[in-house]
């Protein structure tokens, strides 16, 4: 990966938990709106860029079995960070800090760190693939920052937490790089672990889209925002065809 890739993984969670430390209020409709958008971008990306790209992969056992995991891995992974990835805001009182929470989500994007430092793919696949990640982690330390805040963690080390949250993809990107440094014939397993993620990110994605809704109906804002997310993925996807 280059450094332009480390730089976005780092730097949208910053941003992301930046926002939350500034703000006084949740802006819930905004963030819905923004949810919309990057779970339609990263839908969009894992239908059809990263799935494709899996697939063309030569491996010894199938890479559906991997993805259904997947996808229930994320589901046991909310039952411990109560879906803070897909922006979700909850009370905590202040005797009660989330640091379950925080443990659970630093798990959830260190596995995608260590996807977009497998090196499967290529350049341009995974250019889309590191924005994938990187764009939703903007709403998660978003609500992650803001439980923590709300739970009476000292502003001070509110920062700590946050860049520690945002070192997370970049430290899963490295050990997986330095993984295949070490053991070479571990390289042949790595589609696995991408097959792994690509199932957390067709829950998280899907899960974004349609849980937000009120009455299962999408208002006209909720349909833009699904529109330009969809958009911008199959204009990037358009930059970059390639031919195996």
């Amino acid at each position: 990966m280059n450094f332009w890739f480390y730089f976005i993984l780092f730097f949208f969670p910053l941003v992301g938990g930046t926002v939350g430390l500034i703000i006084q209020s949740h802006k819930t409709d905004q963030l819905k709106l923004f949810l919309a958008f990057s779970g339609a971008f990263l839908f969009s990306i894992t239908a059809v860029n990263i799935i494709p790209e899996v697939y063309h992969q030569h491996t010894n056992w199938p890479v559906g079995y991997f993805i259904l995991a997947g996808f229930f891995l994320q589901i046991l992974i909310d039952q411990f960070s109560h879906g803070v990835e897909h922006g979700h805001l909850h009370h905590h009182s202040k005797d009660k800090k989330p640091y379950g929470i925080f443990i659970a989500l630093s798990l959830h994007a260190f596995l995608e760190g260590m996807a977009a430092g497998s090196s499967v793919f290529s350049e341009g696949i995974q250019s889309s693939f590191v924005f994938g990640i990187a764009l939703h982690e903007i709403p998660a330390a978003f609500a992650l920052i803001t439980l923590l805040k709300a739970s009476g963690v000292k502003r001070k080390y509110l920062y700590t937490w946050l860049f520690l949250y945002a070192s997370m993809t970049i430290i899963g990107s490295v050990s997986s790089q330095l993984t295949v440094y070490w053991i070479p014939a571990i390289k042949d397993y790595m589609v696995y672990l991408v097959a792994l993620v690509i199932g957390v990110f067709l829950h998280i994605s899907t899960t974004i889209l349609f849980e937000n809704t009120d009455d299962h109906k999408f208002s006209q804002r909720k349909l833009v925002a699904i529109a330009i997310g969809v958009a911008i993925a199959l204009l990037s996807t358009a930059t970059h065809v390639h031919v195996h």
